[in-house]
């Protein structure tokens, strides 16, 4: 009796590859309807990349940005905050999950913004960048003791980092210690020269402190 042929296995390797290429895909279309100015065709085949491949991180991050214009934050933060579960070997993450921070920040959503990056430095604690993004938030947000114990982390990842110095001496500025503002910002000018944003902070800070603190007045 013959023997019954079986319907051929799928490799699993081959079908993750097909499943990314049809991603990328609808990514590359979604690229195309922006482009042509079509808003509703670009939404579709975003969302049709990430329905395809959850884990394709450029589709999503794209996905939770457009979500946030469109009003829908809910479903932006959690398609932000879902990077953060993907693979450790995925291309970029660290720099995606930043560019969403930044995205964040650009748009004034800081307690959005602290929320992603306090999760961001959990996941990668070596990575100056996402603490320089936790400490802009936070200090944004009033918290300026976070702002400082986040600033002071990506200086110490990053002691040569003119932009890291200049965002500690800020914090301790926004926090009233002039001293110690005064020398993180004279550090980053010593860096860079050229770099206006920490000379124009450096030049206010020592303006505060030329000022004589005024008395309160007895009741």
């Amino acid at each position: 009796m013959p023997a019954k042929r079986g319907r051929p296995r799928k490799d699993p390797a081959e079908t993750e590859s097909l499943r990314r290429f049809d991603a990328e895909a609808s990514y590359a279309q979604s690229m195309f309807q922006e482009a042509l100015g079509d808003e509703a065709g670009m939404v579709s085949a975003l969302e049709r990349a990430v329905e395809i491949d959850p884990s394709f991180a450029p589709a999503v991050l794209s996905l939770g940005s457009v979500e946030y214009q469109r009003a829908r934050p809910d479903r932006g933060r959690e398609l932000f905050h879902s990077l953060l579960a993907l693979p450790k070997g995925t291309p970029e993450l660290r720099e995606m999950v930043d560019e969403a921070g930044d995205f964040l920040i650009d748009r004034h959503e800081y307690q959005d913004g602290l929320a992603l990056y306090r999760a961001a430095v959990q996941r990668f604690p070596r990575a100056a960048a996402l603490y320089q993004g936790l400490g802009c938030c936070a200090g944004h947000s009033g918290l300026h003791d976070e702002a400082i114990a986040a600033s002071t982390r990506a200086v110490k990842l990053a002691p040569r980092n003119a932009r890291y110095l200049n965002d500690l001496g800020w914090s301790l500025f926004q926090a009233g210690r002039l001293d110690e503002a005064e020398e993180m910002l004279s550090r980053a000018l010593a860096i860079a020269p050229s770099y206006k944003l920490a000379a124009g902070n450096l030049e206010y800070c020592r303006e505060k402190m030329a000022k004589p603190a005024r008395k309160k007045r007895k009741a």
